[in-house]
């Protein structure tokens, strides 16, 4: 898992030692170099994780062209095999006004190390289209979901004790037993990501608006979010993730100005290599 910050960002509104919710996407017409049967562009236009988009040659692209131009601040890929794959990619937008295609800075030769999450995190910019392309790799890449709108911006850092993402695997085992008791192996029933977060001291303000929406979002059908705590100082601390409850605040204060506590309980993606 992994969070590629463009070169110089350091966040807009709040620094990047504040955790990022992304799940404010929009999603225009879908195009590809080439895609395999079954396998279309669309595909990787979803939440879900059960279906993929997979080019028949590489390099390859796959574009999202909004509507109208659109404030953009984030990227995500939340299942693949471009670790294994051994792939490069360049992470690329159209700029409203713009002639063409331009690489997000920092982010045009990106190598994933394995087959977890990604999170690209950038300057907010109004976009007409961004574009995600595989510019090597040693086979066909699979690639399901591609996420790509603003970043929201949490106003307080997420309370850093607990267990860490990194560290809250949820695998659930059938071992096999012979008659003799003897232990035969083992194989993996259920797998995936569970932990919690929390953050404190948040405003009234920010409860009735920018929360209200996030709440609207993971309460619904779609749910599905990329989270990175404090992607700044921890890269590796990202999940694609949804909430195991129903979303909601307290209001821990009597303090309107730093009233509201959040916790966020979730379960999440986690690739076999994750």
């Amino acid at each position: 898992m992994a969070v590629y910050v463009s070169t110089g960002y350091q966040g807009t509104a709040y620094p990047l030692t504040h955790g990022r919710l992304c799940w404010d996407a929009t999603v225009g017409p879908i195009t590809a170099s080439t895609a395999a049967d079954g396998f279309a562009a669309a595909n990787a236009a979803t939440v879900r994780t059960d279906s993929a988009w997979r080019p028949t040659a590489t390099p390859a692209s796959w574009s999202n062209a909004f509507a109208a131009a659109t404030e953009i601040s984030f990227i995500g890929i939340a299942k693949h095999d471009l670790g294994t794959q051994n792939a490069t990619l360049s992470i690329e937008g159209d700029p409203e006004g713009a002639t063409g295609w331009v690489v997000i800075p920092g982010l045009g030769s990106v190598q994933p190390g394995d087959d977890t999450p990604l999170l690209f995190l950038f300057p907010e910019g109004s976009y007409e289209a961004i574009r995600v392309r595989v510019t090597a790799a040693d086979g066909n890449p699979t690639i399901s979901v591609i996420r790509a709108g603003r970043a929201q911006e949490w106003p307080r850092p997420f309370v850093w004790t607990g267990q860490p993402i990194t560290e809250s695997d949820q695998i659930s085992f059938e071992n096999t037993l012979a008659v003799t008791g003897n232990w035969l192996g083992r194989s993996i029933a259920s797998d995936g990501l569970s932990f919690s977060l929390t953050m404190n001291n948040a405003t009234e303000t920010w409860r009735q608006t920018d929360f209200a929406a996030f709440k609207a979002y993971a309460n619904g059908e779609d749910a599905a979010f990329f989270v990175a705590p404090r992607p700044g100082s921890y890269p590796d601390e990202i999940a694609y993730a949804w909430a195991t409850d129903v979303v909601t605040a307290d209001r821990a204060m009597p303090n309107r100005r730093i009233s509201t506590s959040v916790t966020l309980n979730c379960r999440g993606l986690r690739p076999a290599d994750g």
